[in-house]
């Protein structure tokens, strides 16, 4: 993992007001906190906090899937919401990791690590927040 990389990625979202910080809890992750979400559901948060696994070998490998708190309402309505890929214990909370694989043919195209990051998968999660079933 690039930790310099990965803290540049995160300075370029705080500098379009989105806050986002590299966790340690037994792996690396990134804690986007307060995404916009449920704009146009009105029995739905308009914000949330998405946890993000860093994958092994990142940049070269892609970053997948998205984790959110286990009580959220948009996790049986987000994309692979309902396909757990395990449970995260970070930053006082519990997360479910979903199922939601943007760079595989999950419509965020190819993973370039000399273009995607942390900072570019900001706009998936927007997406993927914002499809909901």
């Amino acid at each position: 993992m690039s930790r310099e990389r990965i803290l540049k990625e995160l300075e370029i979202l705080r500098e379009g007001q989105q806050i986002a910080e590299l966790l340690s809890a037994g792996r690396d992750y990134v804690l986007y906190r307060g995404i916009p979400a449920g704009g146009a559901h009105p029995s739905l948060p308009t914000v949330t906090d998405v946890i993000v696994p860093v994958p092994n070998g990142y940049p070269g490998a892609a970053i997948d899937l998205a984790g959110l708190p286990v009580d959220s309402a948009f996790l049986p309505r987000v994309k692979g919401g309902r396909n757990s890929q395990g449970i995260v214990q970070a930053d006082g909370r519990t997360w479910q990791l979903a199922s939601y694989h943007p760079h595989q043919n999950g419509g965020g195209g190819p993973w370039d690590q000399m273009k995607n990051g942390f900072h570019t998968y900001f706009d998936q999660l927007l997406s993927w927040l914002e499809r909901l079933d």
